[in-house]
């Protein structure tokens, strides 16, 4: 039986309705138009923008900048597509050093929209002005405006019903606009920014450095608290910013910006990397703060993968990935005695290996408000039990990993990592994995954390400094210096490998096998001794050497997926690293462990000279400071 087929031709769409179709990708709601007009704005070299909301976007969307403008001849070309001043030719294409240059965004916006572009040029006597109705370009009029270019978008959707429909309250868009508003605001401190909605005025931010306008938009904590980070790989590789230290963020707290030349993008490279910075200091219910800044040479990145252009794509993945995660780590493992974050100054900085880290005094009292009380995300796990910190059973035995050798980890680390009932016994002589250092006693200098006076409840460790007093919580503490002392001993060079008895068969799919070859020298040097047996078959001979063969087929296939996804892989450092930081708990002294000053002071000096000593394992604090200003304060002492 034949069917009846209509035969369809081929035909060119209207311009209209392909300016729609982009609209689709390039404008999917009134912040994508705002952030289109605001990239503009930037590119024009502007230095004051104002932008003017109504109903979140959706009624208006009015920007106003003092940038170079438009002349009169080229108004209409603003309207049409892939028509643009940023690019010329296709290498031009390849080394991007615009935020816009795709030739869509006004088009796409005013063929959804009420729209009028109106520009005036320096030197000008007057400006001109053009109108388009829903994709119905007008004629071009005189318009009497300063010098700089006007944008203003109404009704945006009200001619497709269909589209409109999918929008959002006004709350919700008005949320994205100001998202869009603070991102580019952050990226371009120089800028000065105004932005109202309702005709209520949200932000009003003069032209300033980084830290002013971060604290700015997201108030002044970020910039009391924080660790400034710059370091250079190369001319043409930076990373600069902000990182919000990780002892006081909370749960209700998320500034996540990372900007590549000047750019907002989310990349899972870059939050991978991000993740492994943090690595080891980061509680698991918190997320990292940051404000951060990869300048690279523009031929080195891919930006037009997307019409959003918020994706970017790295020739050398890897090398990214390992930079920041490395830059991170560095920041956040100072110890204490190589810096004097904890004077007065906020603004200290000091060298290392040629970079430069700022630090605020993020070891200030916890107290606000003249009030004594460590901050919510803190205060809620430390009136607990201290039996609670580290994860235990219920008849109070710690649990490992199940895949942990710890035989093999003592036998290869030797007798550095004391069992607890040797360190139940043992007063920290000479040996022990911190030693006293007598020259403090009786010293009237101050070294960072202070001399030790008494101890609490057999928890804390109560310290005087020249400005106040510091409590410790002693296991965390000695937690982190264990820790330290351990991966030092381990090493940085490639992991020794055990051999298997039986060797083990791993299916794979083409992907992972693609990345096994490219990356088959990286895993010899993880420790892993692997081969090709067939199509889709690795046999699996020998594992690093810290672990067992209990979850050696998935540890394998997580690293051939990191491979695949950030062209670099952390998961047995990380694997061993859970591991030490295991043994460590277990070495650590417990609660009620009495302690006399001489082993106080001990462990505190040990703490200045450990690298992440003001976070314990688990990425929680391990010590808070409160000044003779704060106690001064609660007593109203002076009023």
């Amino acid at each position: 039986m034949e069917k009846n087929v209509k035969l369809s031709r081929i035909h060119r769409l209207s311009d209209n309705l392909v300016n729609r179709i982009c609209a689709g990708e390039v404008v999917e709601r009134p912040a994508s138009a705002l952030k289109e007009i605001l990239e503009n704005s930037v590119d024009a070299g502007a230095t004051s923008i104002t932008i003017e909301l109504a109903e979140g976007g959706s009624k208006l969307i009015k920007v106003s900048d003092n940038g170079s403008g438009i002349i009169k001849d080229d108004l209409p070309l603003a309207l049409e597509r892939h028509a643009t001043s940023k690019i010329d030719n296709e290498d031009d294409l390849y080394a991007i050093r615009t935020l816009g240059f795709r030739g869509e965004g006004l088009a796409s916006i005013a063929s959804v929209s009420w729209f009028s572009l109106a520009s005036k040029v320096a030197g000008e006597s007057i400006g001109y002005q053009l109108s388009s109705h829903f994709g119905e370009v007008r004629e071009i009029t005189p318009v009497g405006i300063n010098s700089g270019t006007v944008v203003e978008v109404k009704d945006i959707y009200h001619n497709i019903p269909a589209r409109k429909k999918f929008m959002k309250s006004e709350t919700t868009e008005y949320q994205h606009c100001r998202t869009v508003f603070e991102r580019i605001a952050v990226s371009y401190p120089q800028i000065a920014m105004k932005i109202s909605h309702n005709a209520k005025e949200i932000y009003n931010l003069t032209d300033g450095d980084l830290l002013t306008r971060i604290s700015s938009l997201f108030g002044n904590q970020y910039k009391e608290r924080y660790f400034a980070i710059t370091e250079f790989a190369s001319e043409e590789l930076t990373l600069s910013g902000y990182v919000y230290h990780p002892a006081y963020l909370e749960n209700n707290k998320n500034v996540q910006l990372f900007f590549v030349n000047g750019r907002y993008v989310r990349d899972k490279v870059i939050q991978n990397a991000i993740k492994q910075g943090f690595s080891g200091v980061l509680h698991h219910e918190h997320n990292p703060n940051y404000v951060l800044f990869l300048t690279i040479n523009p031929a080195d990145i891919d930006v037009n993968v997307h019409p959003s252009k918020s994706e970017v794509r790295f020739k050398d993945s890897g090398a990214i990935h390992s930079f920041i995660s490395r830059s991170l780590k560095k920041s956040l493992a100072v110890p204490l005695g190589n810096n004097t974050a904890i004077s007065e100054s906020a603004n200290n900085s000091f060298k290392d290996g040629g970079a430069i880290w700022q630090q605020s005094e993020f070891n200030q009292p916890l107290s606000q408000n003249n009030t004594a009380s460590f901050p919510s995300s803190v205060n809620n796990s430390y009136t607990k039990d201290y039996q609670s910190y580290s994860p235990r059973t219920n008849n109070n035995q710690y649990n490992s990993p199940q895949n942990i050798n710890h035989n093999l980890v003592r036998e290869w680390l030797g007798d550095s990592l004391p069992n607890q009932s040797q360190f139940s016994q043992q007063r920290y002589k000479e040996g022990s994995l911190f030693e006293e250092n007598n020259a403090d006693e009786g010293d009237q200098t101050f070294p960072p954390l202070g001399h030790a006076l008494a101890q609490l409840k057999g928890i804390y460790i109560l310290s005087q400094t020249k400005d106040g007093m510091i409590v410790v919580d002693m296991h965390a503490a000695h937690e982190r210096v264990i820790l330290e002392r351990l991966k030092q001993q381990l090493g940085d060079n490639s992991i020794s490998a055990q051999q298997l008895l039986m060797p083990i068969a791993l299916s794979v799919d083409p992907v992972q096998i693609e990345a096994f070859e490219r990356h088959k020298t990286e895993l010899q040097m993880l420790g892993f001794e692997i081969d090709v047996i067939g199509e889709g078959q690795l046999a699996i001979r020998a594992i690093p050497m810290l672990l067992d063969d209990g979850q050696t087929e998935q540890l394998v296939l997580d690293v051939l997926n990191d491979f695949i996804n950030y062209g670099k892989s952390n998961a047995i450092i990380e694997h061993q690293e859970e591991l030490l930081s295991t043994m460590a708990c277990h070495c650590a002294v417990r609660a009620n462990h009495q302690l006399t000053n001489a082993e106080m002071n001990a462990l505190l000096r040990e703490m200045e000279r450990t690298e992440r000593s003001a976070y314990c394992n688990h990425g929680r604090p391990t010590w808070f400071k409160l000044t003779m200003n704060e106690l001064d304060g609660m007593f109203m002492r002076g009023k």
